[in-house]
């Protein structure tokens, strides 16, 4: 028999975490960003309240130390930075990040398991494997994933930094349209709530006027009772919003009779339900109309391609929340236009988040582009050469 000359294809060699390290990142900068177009910045409303906030006042850069690569991911608070240094760094090391399905059975100390800040911790370092995989290989976090199907993705413009009662808020939503963006999401204020489903009509029809054959969503920031919820519902169908978003807590117990009611306003939810019971209820138990997914909170890029594969089997399109842009975006790279619409880019934070990488990412034509790249992201500028934390194995 005569032996094949072909050479082997090159094995690409699996890249093990060998240390856990942390870095300091500058605060959230106070105030409005600088450049914002100008209808937008005309109808700007309080101050973003990031700066107010612990958790953006003291932020922290994930560092996942491979074999002369290293995987990031960032920012994140000092509350989530010390269940990853308590409970998760020490089970980190050694575990080869080209087996994602293995994170989860990595060795834990203490009991963090469940809630917002544990869940936070684990999507981080789920996300800085992904990106020190990526980088050891060279090759893109979406293809990584499965396959690029799309460069670019549509955006929709978050308007919940500007004013929907102001003067000029007509103004942005007719350039938000015209900018390109596949939709604008305005908020419910407190105020024209206690006023009525009248007054609601009164801010917000304008403005749905202004923004013309563009998709117009509203998110109601949990602020509703269910009374109020349910008078607002035929306002909300009047001015044919593609989806309303967390009139009430979703999950909670208005939630439920708000679903029972019956109506032809699309519900949205999904970016808070961080734990996988809880996921796994909201869209099987038919609570939802439209599935939103943070990778950020929701225990990272596999966990998020999991319910977003659910939920358009269950008939429900992801619209994934700008928290995590780049995470989203890998996302929805790997994902078709039916399953993933647009991916939510908020007018006034998501240029504040950018501030921390060295090449931020803008919304061209309201398009959004897939990383090619190596990496989630570019690595963030870090002000401090100090690790705050530094694990190492054996």
């Amino acid at each position: 028999m005569t032996r094949s000359t072909t050479p082997a294809p090159a094995r690409i060699e699996a890249t093990a975490v060998r240390a856990v390290r942390a870095w300091r990142l500058s605060p959230q900068p106070a105030g409005f960003p600088s450049g914002l177009p100008e209808p937008v910045a005309a109808a700007v409303g309080e101050p973003p309240a990031g700066p107010a906030w612990a958790e953006h006042r003291t932020r922290f850069a994930i560092e996942l130390v491979g074999d002369g690569v290293s995987g990031w991911h960032a920012p994140v608070g000092e509350a989530v930075l010390r269940i990853v240094a308590d409970d998760l760094a020490a089970g980190l090391i050694g575990h080869d990040t080209a087996a994602p399905r293995r994170l989860g059975y990595r060795r834990k100390a203490g009991r963090h398991r469940c809630g917002a800040h544990a869940r936070q911790a684990a999507s981080a370092v789920e996300l800085a494997c992904w990106d020190l995989r990526s980088r050891a290989t060279g090759l893109s976090v979406t293809g990584l994933l499965g396959g690029t199907i799309r460069d670019t993705v549509p955006a929709y413009a978050s308007a919940l930094g500007l004013d929907p009662a102001h003067a000029a808020a007509p103004e942005a939503a007719a350039w938000i349209t015209e900018a390109g963006f596949w939709g604008q999401k305005w908020p419910l204020t407190k105020p024209s709530i206690l006023a009525g489903p009248r007054e609601v009509a009164r801010t917000l029809g304008p403005l749905r006027e202004a923004a013309g054959e563009g998709r117009f969503m509203v998110d109601g920031l949990g602020r509703c009772h269910l009374d109020e919820a349910m008078r607002l519902l035929p306002v909300l169908a009047d001015l044919q919003v593609t989806f309303a978003e967390e009139l009430l807590p979703p999950g909670s117990w208005g939630w439920h009779r708000l679903r029972a009611a019956g109506t032809s306003v699309p519900l949205a939810a999904g970016e808070h339900a961080v734990d996988e019971a809880e996921q796994i209820r909201m869209l099987s138990g038919g609570q939802v109309d439209v599935w939103q997914v943070d990778p950020g909170w929701s225990g990272g890029l596999t966990r998020s391609l999991h319910t977003t594969e659910l939920a358009a089997d269950l008939g429900m399109a992801t619209f994934p929340h700008g928290d995590r842009l780049s995470a989203g975006l890998a996302l929805a790279g790997a994902c078709c236009r039916d399953t993933i619409p647009a991916v939510e880019w908020h007018l006034i934070l998501e240029p504040l988040r950018q501030q921390i990488f060295s090449a931020p990412v803008h919304a061209e034509d309201g398009m959004l582009p897939v990383r090619n790249a190596a990496g989630l992201a570019e690595i963030p500028t870090l002000p401090e050469k100090t690790a705050a934390l530094e694990v190492t194995g054996p």
